[in-house]
């Protein structure tokens, strides 16, 4: 009894774990391309940032060594990867409900 009273919920789940898939999907290969290319201008940042610091500039020198970190690795792209794996995470659980 329990079974057919869980049938119609997995059906509704089907096509959010095909969108949670998707999306984490998308937001990994995102992620893997930002992190590659936002890497070199996150070097360029933080050079740019470092000669303004010692030319006196501290706020513009601030400003780029901010950005230098938005773009590294460490910022955007590792927030981008933190959100794939809740998803992946999410998409994990819907599988486990269908399948179970």
């Amino acid at each position: 009894m329990k079974t057919l009273f869980k049938l119609p919920f997995k059906a509704l789940a089907v096509p959010f774990a095909l969108a949670f898939f998707l999306v984490s999907l998308a937001m990994r290969f995102l992620a893997w391309v930002s992190g590659r290319v936002l890497a070199l201008a996150s070097l360029l940042f933080a050079v740019g940032g470092a000669i303004l610091l010692f030319q006196g500039e501290a706020y513009s020198g601030v400003g780029l060594l901010v950005m230098g970190f938005l773009v590294s690795p460490f910022g955007i792209p590792a927030f981008a990867e933190a959100v794939a794996d809740f998803l992946h995470g999410l998409n994990s659980s819907l599988m486990g409900f269908i399948a179970g």
